[in-house]
């Protein structure tokens, strides 16, 4: 039977644990009683204060948490809190991602159509407020699908991104209009750049990176270098940099970023904001332009919530680090984590398989 066990923030119920504590020590989560999860592979991902959960066929899709701005997509008749694993509707016939912001969700379907649910105070849905799912831009065949926290990419199978929502700092990669910075409706984003392969955003950044798996483009805010060491301007607000080696996934929290890159051992670096371990490491100062590597076996999978990440390695053990005020990274102390923790060894059982990152909770799939 599937187990999947949650770390940290609770306020909106979004660890499915059928109460509001946070949770500072593994937990199981619990499934409404019309589900079956035998032999199902599960992912998961989460925003502000709601999480998804969807069979790794698309065929099965589950929300828990706040619906406060009609962001799991249940209607406007349900209650605003959901405490449990339950089961959502969706348009089509599989769920082939799901991507949350704040108080929003897109899913991307196995039809190639993009569809929007929550909050549209920035014009993140690209429609307009809605409960229930709504479809954005009707044109393109969509294959992946990334949000920000109050922006969102969709990214077309020739290789085109298109965005919409805000744009205050250029996080979409155009010049941000002075009387109103918020882009709407999904507009091409990506013109002038390398066909695109991977997308991720930060609070106010966006990273894309190139069908070459090398080249890196990054767009918006850059306090604290969530643009890396980018110095090369492309078009618009994009701007660019190389990586090391081939790129096999990208993550970005709020202010930071991670990729795991191609080798004869799986490596991964990162860079961005530092002061709450999110680098796994101690840095001079708040942030680190350079790319830096952490010492971790093997990593097969990442995922960043808003200033922790969460990494599974290929034999099954999970680690974490970063910003901790709720447990989130592991430590139930709730002191920040600036090393990579182990929180499931190898050997125990059951084996974790999957891992995913709410804004400011954990979640591992054995």
């Amino acid at each position: 039977m599937a187990l999947v066990r949650a770390l940290g923030s609770n306020s909106g119920g979004q660890l499915a644990t059928g109460n509001l504590e946070d949770v500072h020590h593994l937990t199981a989560t619990r499934f409404s009683s019309e589900i079956s999860v035998d032999g199902a592979q599960w992912r998961v991902t989460g925003g502000g204060n709601h999480t998804f959960m969807w069979t790794d066929n698309g065929a099965t899709l589950l929300v828990c948490g706040s619906n406060g701005d009609g962001e799991l997509a249940l209607g406007s008749e349900v209650p605003s809190l959901v405490l449990c694993w339950t089961p959502v509707a969706f348009p089509g016939n599989h769920v082939q991602q799901i991507a949350c912001g704040w108080s929003h969700t897109l899913l991307l379907n196995d039809r190639g159509h993009v569809y929007a649910a929550g909050s549209n105070a920035f014009g993140q849905l690209g429609t307009g407020p809605s409960a229930q799912w709504q479809r954005v831009a009707t044109g393109p065949h969509f294959v992946s699908i990334a949000c920000g926290m109050r922006h969102s990419l969709a990214l077309d199978k020739s290789g085109v991104v298109y965005g919409w929502g805000a744009n205050r700092s250029g996080q979409l990669g155009i010049e941000p209009a002075k009387k109103q910075p918020n882009i709407p409706e999904a507009i091409p984003v990506s013109m002038g750049l390398l066909p695109i392969a991977m997308m991720a955003c930060g609070r106010s950044h966006s990273i894309l990176i190139a069908e070459d798996y090398k080249t890196v483009y990054v767009a918006g805010q850059d306090k604290y270098a969530q643009c890396g060491p980018s110095t090369t301007h492309v078009s618009g607000t994009w701007r660019s940099f190389q990586l090391p080696g081939p790129a096999l996934k990208l993550c970005s929290g709020w202010d930071f970023a991670a990729i795991l890159l191609e080798g004869d051992r799986t490596s991964l670096v990162m860079w961005g904001r530092s002061d709450q371990g999110q680098l796994a490491c101690r840095v001079d100062g708040s942030y680190r332009r350079e790319l830096g590597y952490v010492e971790l076996p093997d990593v097969s999978d990442i995922a960043c919530g808003s200033s922790h990440t969460v990494a599974l390695t290929a034999s099954g053990s999970v680690f974490m680090w970063g910003w901790n005020e709720h447990g989130n990274a592991g430590d139930p102390t709730l002191n920040n984590v600036y090393t990579p923790l182990c929180v499931q060894e190898n050997h125990q059982l059951p084996r974790a398989v999957g891992i995913g990152c709410g804004y400011g909770n954990s979640f591992i799939v054995s």
